[in-house]
């Protein structure tokens, strides 16, 4: 039987089983004995009161389920505000280290990548919320609003859309600290290693007597240098948010976020004067040693600027403890201007004498994207004979825009001596990475591309958690998408219109799933998912088309309160079609790779036995690579390259983290706390061409603190053995590498009233 037919079939029984249920759901009264509806609330408010465990995931958000994480059939690891604050995590980065498949990105890589979960690309999120799928959609430099960060593997179109349309490869949802019904203030400082000064403040103001009306505003503020030369950036962020607690069943919230970046922008050294060659079919780099901090670009460049404003409005109106409605309102508009210097290494050096001199570019690429969602959702929970149910009807509707040029031309580059001014002033700009002194003059290029990208995405979607006999858990969802793209490409090269396109395309997307509890809190469970997207900020010359994944997984869950362990492993397949990639021969330009395949093994643990201690550890095993390539969108300039069975950039095959806190509980160390923990990987492709590969990598860290009354003191030292490494960095298409932050230092101070 063909693929095809068995989708036919999954998708005609799904249909078939929701229709069914929602229609006896019709002949349901939406009722419930007194004595039933104290029994839920008293099993979820106990669960929260017996959960002494620091670390260990709460329910998450990003579900729109009140079905517990060990319930649903899908990969979600959920980090808590406690983690995060004990681990002394600053950026988004820091703390997603303790997720197994999830490469994170640096501060400085924010601009034009994103994390990855399981090799794929992942889609932020802010309170359930979309964004524009990169991590320039909001600050990422720090955590002081942040409640709890949710990581859902994989697709799931069944629940969420908006954007662009649904998650192909994963989640990341940022959940944002709640107004609180009493007054609190907290006003801290963190300074340490690279000249770090970040101030912030946390103030909650109720605004009614009895608390129904808060306010609470998150703020901070940090000036800090690099440990790359000349490298520094300045960012800042303010985030109100008013809760209405309008009647015990209602309630309202406003959220507000604003963040600027200026930053210096670095562009990477040439993997192929840091690393040795992956193939025989590149030379190796045998001239004298380079400087891995000398910044590559030049010091008088315009600083690299990004601006968010993010609005948020929610209603959540409970009509009974089994009939649920929310609504909610994004305004999101993001900006960044990037100018960079861009060193053009696909070039490699044109002097055969002079191994390190590289041609070097001058880049500027603006960007505006502006996207209005609204989604609304009903839930209603009930029983039919020996089965309960929670079942979701939604819809969603988004407009996004998104306006970007890039330009780039040749530079000028004085160097000293040998190099005479006379030869380089008939070329392109050079720099050469093994002689210091050189001065590069930064000229803004004209424009020369222009793309405007216009998405209007609506979707209806339906979804059904089903609980028989008290230890089955079957779940089976459905969401139609409607994608309407107007797509226009201007090249300032040439006469004529812009090349426009529209197009509509509508697609269903199923997610099926079901969880067996074993016993001892184990679960067995399995789950098939798709998803389903148009690509945003492209800028290739051919129309895009959409995205398309699918993803079959299983595995085990475990939870048991009584020796305080908690996770899962899990095992995956995920395919992903039209994968948007950096074409290598033309700087700033997007192309569609075929096929990407993803599969893997991950294991996630969090044990926590007593207050005192806790212990974390993550594990992946990821097998990322091209598996089909589309060879007319990649022939450039009498180039053609074979990406099929290339591994997937900065993607280990190998990765993990373990990490353990002891908390005194008593005695004059009262308040003490002291932790440590490791991240370890191997090996990774610096790019889609995998000619080089940086070497296997370990990060230790450290931290300590004190904790009394409204005072709090931490110290925390993240790569405690001052290892030197490098990271990838695939920079437009080129095989680029960061050296990694040596030894670092950070102390915060905190005061809470």
């Amino acid at each position: 039987m063909s693929h095809r037919h068995v989708m036919q079939g999954r998708l005609v029984w799904c249909a078939c089983w929701l229709a069914v249920v929602f229609l006896r759901a019709q002949d349901v009264q939406i009722t419930a004995e007194p004595d039933e509806v104290v029994e839920l609330g008293t099993v979820v408010v106990e669960a929260e009161k017996e959960k002494p465990k620091a670390w260990a995931p709460g329910i998450t958000t990003a579900t729109r389920s009140s079905v517990p994480l060990n319930r649903v059939p899908q990969s979600i690891q959920v980090l808590s505000r406690e983690l995060i604050k004990e681990q002394a995590a600053q950026t988004l980065g820091d703390a997603l280290t303790n997720v197994s498949g999830v490469v994170p990105v640096k501060t400085y890589q924010s601009l034009i990548l994103s994390p990855l979960v399981r090799g794929f690309a992942a889609e932020l999120f802010v309170d359930g919320m979309p964004g524009y799928s990169t991590t320039s959609s909001m600050d990422t430099a720090t955590l002081v609003n942040v409640q709890a960060l949710e990581v859902i593997k994989g697709p799931t179109a069944a629940l969420f859309g908006g954007g662009v349309g649904s998650p192909l490869g994963g989640i990341i949802n940022v959940v944002s600290l709640d107004p609180l019904k009493h007054h609190q203030y907290t006003f801290g400082y963190r300074g340490g290693s690279w000249q770090t000064r970040n101030p912030f403040a946390d103030v909650n103001v109720p605004l009614l007597k009895d608390g129904s009306l808060a306010l609470r505003v998150t703020a901070d503020y940090e000036d800090s240098t690099s440990h790359i030369d000349e490298v520094w950036q300045k960012r800042w962020s303010v985030n109100p948010a008013l809760r209405w607690e309008i009647t015990p069943d209602t309630v309202f919230t406003f959220r507000a976020q604003f963040s600027q970046l200026d930053m210096l922008e670095y562009a990477g050294l040439p993997g192929a004067l840091a690393l040795p060659p992956a193939t025989s079919q590149v030379a190796a780099y045998t001239g004298p040693s380079v400087d891995p901090y000398r910044y590559t670009g030049a010091v008088n460049s315009p600083l690299s600027t990004i601006r968010n404003t993010r609005l948020l409005a929610t209603l959540k109106h409970s009509f009974s403890s089994q009939l649920e409605f929310n609504l909610a309102a994004q305004y999101l508009q993001n900006s960044f201007d990037e100018y960079s210097i861009y060193t053009f290494a696909s070039a490699q050096s044109p002097l055969p004498a002079t191994p390190s001199v590289y041609p070097v570019l001058s880049g500027y690429l603006p960007s505006d994207a502006t996207q209005y969602t609204i989604n609304a959702w009903l839930t209603g929970r009930f029983e039919l004979g020996p089965t309960k149910h929670e079942l979701i009807l939604g819809g969603d509707l988004d407009f996004t825009e998104s306006i970007a040029a890039l330009g780039f031309s040749h530079l000028r580059i004085n160097l000293p001596a040998p190099f005479p001014p006379t030869i380089l002033a008939s070329r392109a700009g050079f720099i050469d990475f093994a002689t210091p002194g050189g001065t590069i003059n930064y000229v803004q290029p004209a424009i020369v591309d222009r793309t405007q990208n216009i998405f209007r995405t609506s979707g209806l979607y339906i979804q059904d958690h089903m609980t028989a006999f008290e230890r089955v858990h079957l779940l089976a969802g459905l969401r139609f998408i409607q994608l309407d793209v107007d797509h226009q490409y201007k090249t300032d090269n040439t006469l004529g219109a812009p090349t426009k396109y529209e197009e509509r395309y509508s697609e269903i997307a199923p997610r099926l799933g079901a969880v067996i509890d074993i016993a001892g809190g184990v679960s067995l469970f399995g789950a098939y998912s798709e998803g389903y997207r148009g690509v945003l900020n492209y800028t290739g010359k051919e129309p895009p088309v959409p995205e398309t994944s699918e993803m079959m997984e299983g595995g085990f869950k475990f939870k048991n309160d009584t020796l305080g362990v908690s996770g899962a492993i899990a095992g995956y397949h995920l395919v992903r079609n039209n994968v948007p990639t950096a074409n290598p021969f033309i700087p700033g330009s997007t192309q569609q790779v075929g096929q990407q395949r993803s599969q893997g093994i991950e294991a996630d643990l969090a044990w926590e036995p007593d207050p005192r201690f806790s212990f974390l550890v993550a594990y992946a095993y990821t097998d990322a690579r091209v598996t089909e390539d589309v060879p007319n969108n990649i022939v450039t300039v009498g180039k053609q390259l074979d990406r099929v069975g290339k591994r997937l950039p900065r993607v280990p095959e190998h990765a993990g983290r373990a990490a353990v806190r002891y908390r005194v509980q008593e005695g004059l160390l009262k308040g003490l706390g002291v932790g440590l923990g490791i991240t370890m990987g191997s090996k990774r492709p610096v790019s889609l061409t995998n000619n080089y590969f940086t070497d296997p990598y370990y990060v230790a860290d450290a931290q300590i603190s004190y904790e009394r009354k409204a005072f709090k003191a931490a110290l925390s030292i993240s790569n405690l053995t001052n290892h030197f490494y490098y990271e990838p960095y695939p920079y437009l298409g080129e095989d680029v590498v960061a050296p990694a932050r040596p030894i670092t230092f950070a102390l915060t101070l905190s005061y809470t009233f």
